[in-house]
């Protein structure tokens, strides 16, 4: 967290797990530790960890209101939206119970109707579209009881209404993987809680800059890695990609 401040981001993506079971209590804990972090704008989406636990679900949602930026009461399945200057972050949440020893997701059709209105009202205001959620958006990356149940609709809808970045957590590893069918890139990191002792998985955090160019957005991503003597350097994973840019209509 301390090198993240370093960097002095305008935004920040949370893609889940801030909890090991989802307790009452543990939420109350989670809420402590991200009002001491004095975050600029967050959003936050929950993980498999944050809904192993049904009870208190409404309590538990209202502790983390100010991050999880939910749209609408009358639509529980809405995604959330954090805009900043040209950026849209867009949260998708596949967190749902499951079974023992199971840790598998879904977005759900309701939330992906809303996601895909969303992708098209955020792109005819000119914004870059960010979204996020928990589970790896395509197979492989995970086991398939760890994976997202309905990838494919939540793939279809990024193919039909486009998007300039995923990002999503859950894998432990830093990665990047395209979205089959489409110029987008899915991106993860590792856990914020491993230590150093394997690169793969070392704790760390990505660091996105999105600039606005005259017809594309230019984003950049660069992990930062966990060494072992507790420093933090950049990684080599990083990718610097171009999205075509969707100007806002203008009326003549």
């Amino acid at each position: 967290m301390q090198d993240i401040r370093h960097f002095h981001p305008d935004m920040v993506a949370l893609t889940g797990d801030l909890t090991n079971l989802g307790l009452l209590k543990e939420f109350q804990n989670a809420r402590q530790w991200l009002l001491q972090q004095d975050l600029p704008p967050a959003l936050l989406i929950p993980g498999n960890h944050d809904a192993l636990i049904k009870e208190n679900s409404a309590v538990k949602q209202a502790l983390w209101a100010e991050w999880l930026h939910n749209r609408t009461q009358s639509e529980p399945a809405a995604p959330s939206l954090l805009v900043k200057d040209h950026v849209a972050l867009i949260g998708i949440n596949t967190a749902i119970p499951t079974l023992p020893f199971l840790a598998s997701g879904k977005a759900g059709q309701a939330q992906l109707v809303l996601l895909a209105d969303l992708l098209r009202r955020t792109r005819a205001m000119g914004l870059c579209r960010i979204v996020l959620l928990h589970h790896p958006p395509a197979p492989g990356i995970v086991s398939r009881r760890k994976g997202l149940d309905d990838f494919q609709a939540f793939q279809d809808v990024l193919r039909a209404e486009g998007a300039e970045l995923v990002l999503y957590g859950h894998s432990h590893r830093a990665q990047i993987t395209p979205i089959p069918g489409t110029d987008i890139l899915a991106v993860s990191s590792t856990s914020a809680s491993h230590i150093a002792d394997e690169p793969e998985k070392s704790a760390g955090w990505n660091a996105i800059s999105v600039h606005k160019q005259p017809d594309i957005w230019q984003i950049t991503i660069q992990h930062r890695s966990l060494m072992r003597d507790g420093s933090l350097q950049d990684s080599q994973m990083r990718r610097v990609c171009r999205a075509h840019r969707f100007l806002p209509a203008t009326s003549l």
